[in-house]
């Protein structure tokens, strides 16, 4: 076997290693924007109940009962997840205040990395899956 038919062969052999990785990563973002509609879905059930319950509460208020809800996290840690939001979300580029949308993509990308067994970050578009199931007047 030559120098050229060893190449050929290595080449081979890069191309399906790179199909396979790209197709895992592919598997791997299918079942982050499975995560992120749970995530939306049982989100927006919390906060209707929330809602329901707890009549009179502003809007921050129903978000942080989420929060504490979803995480189990004690007052501090809804303040810190409730911070963070604002931080990722409502600062920049413009300063907003913040929304639902807001709360559950910051929860739904947590909750992704935290799965994640590897580093390389979420690949599902986040945004746009949120966008689509949680109403914008939340």
């Amino acid at each position: 076997m030559g120098a050229k038919d060893r190449s050929s062969g290595a080449g081979a052999a890069g191309g399906w290693l790179h199909d396979t990785i790209r197709r895992f990563s592919f598997l791997s973002a299918m079942r982050e924007v499975q995560h992120v509609k749970r995530t939306c879905r049982e989100c927006l059930l919390l906060y209707r109940r929330i809602e329901q319950g707890k009549t009179g509460s502003t809007a921050d208020e129903r978000y942080a009962f989420v929060v504490a809800e979803r995480t189990g996290a004690d007052l501090n840690g809804v303040k810190s997840v409730m911070r963070h939001v604002e931080e990722s979300f409502a600062v920049w580029p413009i300063e907003r205040p913040v929304n639902f949308r807001d709360v559950v993509q910051y929860l739904a990308i947590t909750e992704c990395l935290r799965e994640a067994e590897s580093e390389s970050g979420v690949r599902a578009e986040v945004t746009a899956v949120v966008a689509r199931l949680i109403p914008a007047n939340l």
